[in-house]
């Protein structure tokens, strides 16, 4: 049976609110990611647009529901600042008929943490003279090319005096490992190296050799370098294959030599450590770093310096006077005590295992005030834009502010230094981690000949340009024994990663005959 459509209600017809610019439609958000209620799903809410921002300069609409509204900048409403807030104190200094400074208070506090830039006149005269510093600097920075090596300061040779005095040739050169230079092509550049100086005492450092491997060293040397018949040798026993120093002696009777700087090479004396000095110091006892020569005129110390090392933990050790052990004090105190005790100069030679001034640090030659400038601040403070030379061994601020306190407690002087106080690019290691190192003339001055300053009370700084082949000079023998020359043979090939170091000694004719 069929229902009568009068009977059908129909649902009342709905339409939508129309959007007027007093009404925003704004649907109820879900919350914490629920789904809207099924009461008012897809039900849109009606709410006033009273608060609704006007645009521009013109005032909102007032009138039922509404309220005026102040023109405001989209965004995050800012604060207006109170006029005691401004920096300067403008509310304070300015007329009270006139009000605040209106530039003052305009310009409101500035961001946390961030100070206020001056502004005006003088502002603008310190920006000029801030940029002028700058440009001065700039200008003043050395213009090199860095694609040419560093260029090398002529260090010009003395020439062997004429009259009645003998001349005593030192030697020191690092091997890195005595076993391999003489197993290889290296052996010949040792034996080149020792028959064009003729010293007549040859220090190696670092040979790395144990006790039981002297032997077998010793026949390979008589055969590289004959007339070196007397050795000394000073090993690790602490650790294998590690530091250790060596001397030897040259016999005049293999040369033809008439006169002898050391008249009697296998009685000679020669020591090993610092005596008494240091007992309980197993750096200075076991470790090989140290021999003594004492000669008739003078006394010769050879020494290989410990290293901080990669971590800088011998760092404590090498440069603190405060601890119970420290090598530069020991070392210092020993110079003292020999020169005390002996009544002789002395002469220290070796790879110390620092820098010493800024032009002993390839890497300082690229700061715009090297050198004059950047050697005459504090060492602390030469290492702006080089801060990571800091970590490095050899190259750390303690090692390099000890080093002086270390020469003026042993009486000491640089003698390479105090004969060339201006060469620049003279170095002695070349670290070879960097194949580029060696030909860019990019290295460190590590090595060293000090001496009292009895020996070396004649000397004066030489230009480059003076005598620029050697020079003849006769020492009246009341001056004797006396420095001569102290020099670097970093420009020929290397034994190892260090050049060779050398000084010759005048000393007073003994007439003294061959042995």
């Amino acid at each position: 049976m069929a229902v009568a459509a009068k009977n059908v209600k129909t649902p009342p017809k709905t339409t939508k609110p129309r959007r007027t610019r007093d009404m925003t439609e704004a649907a109820e958000q879900p919350k914490d990611g629920q789904p809207p209620s099924a009461a008012n799903r897809g039900r849109p809410r009606l709410r006033p647009a009273a608060a609704k921002e006007p645009k521009g300069d013109v005032e909102g609409p007032v009138g039922a529901g509404t309220s005026a509204v102040e023109p405001m900048k989209r965004g995050r409403p800012r604060k207006e600042p109170a006029v005691a807030e401004v920096e300067g104190g403008a509310a304070e200094k300015c007329n009270a008929a006139e009000g605040p400074n209106a530039d003052d208070v305009a310009q409101g506090p500035q961001k946390r943490g961030r100070e206020e830039e001056p502004t005006g006149p003088q502002a603008d005269k310190e920006g000029q003279q801030k940029q002028q510093s700058k440009k001065a600097k700039k200008s003043a920075a050395p213009q090199r090319d860095k694609n040419v090596p560093l260029q090398r300061s002529l260090t010009p040779r003395e020439l062997a005096p004429s009259g009645d005095c003998r001349m005593l040739r030192l030697l020191s050169v690092n091997v890195a490992g005595l076993r391999a230079v003489l197993a290889g092509e290296k052996a010949k550049v040792l034996a080149d190296l020792v028959e064009r100086e003729a010293p007549d005492i040859l220090c190696l450092n670092e040979h790395k050799l144990k006790d039981s491997d002297v032997a077998d060293a010793e026949a390979k040397l008589r055969e590289l370098i004959p007339a070196y018949r007397t050795a000394h040798w000073s090993c690790s026993t602490v650790k294998k294959g590690y530091a250790g120093v060596a001397m030897l002696l040259r016999h005049a009777e293999q040369t033809g030599d008439e006169r002898l700087a050391i008249p009697s090479p296998p009685t000679a004396k020669v020591t090993a450590g610092m005596g008494e000095l240091a007992p309980n110091d197993v750096v200075i006892n076991e470790e090989g770093r140290i021999l003594t020569l004492e000669l008739p005129e003078l006394c010769i110390v050879a020494t290989y310096v410990p290293n901080s090392g990669l971590d800088l933990k011998r760092l404590s050790y090498r440069v603190s006077r405060e601890a119970e052990l420290c090598w530069d004090r020991s070392l210092a105190a020993y110079v003292r005590g020999l020169r005390t005790s002996s009544g002789k100069p002395v002469v220290v030679l070796g790879d110390m295992n620092c820098c010493h001034k800024v032009q002993d640090i390839w890497n300082m030659y690229e700061r715009p005030d090297f050198p004059e400038g950047l050697s005459q601040k504090p060492i602390a403070e030469q290492y702006v834009g080089l801060s990571a030379l800091k970590k490095f061994a050899g190259l750390t601020p303690d090692e390099r502010e000890s080093f002086p306190k270390m020469l003026e407690e042993a009486d000491l002087v640089d003698t390479f230094r105090t004969m060339h106080p201006e060469a620049k690019g003279v170095f002695t290691y070349f670290s070879q981690k960097v194949v580029q190192n060696r030909p860019m003339n990019r290295g460190l001055r590590l090595d060293y000949i000090l001496a009292s300053p009895s020996l070396c009370a004649h000397l004066g700084p030489r230009r480059s340009d003076e005598h620029p082949e050697g020079s003849e000079t006769v020492a009246p023998i009341a001056q004797l024994p006396r420095l001569h020359d102290s020099f670097i043979l970093d420009e020929g090939d290397l034994v190892a990663d260090h050049a060779a170091i050398g000084c010759h000694i005048l000393l007073p004719e003994s007439g003294a005959s061959k042995t």
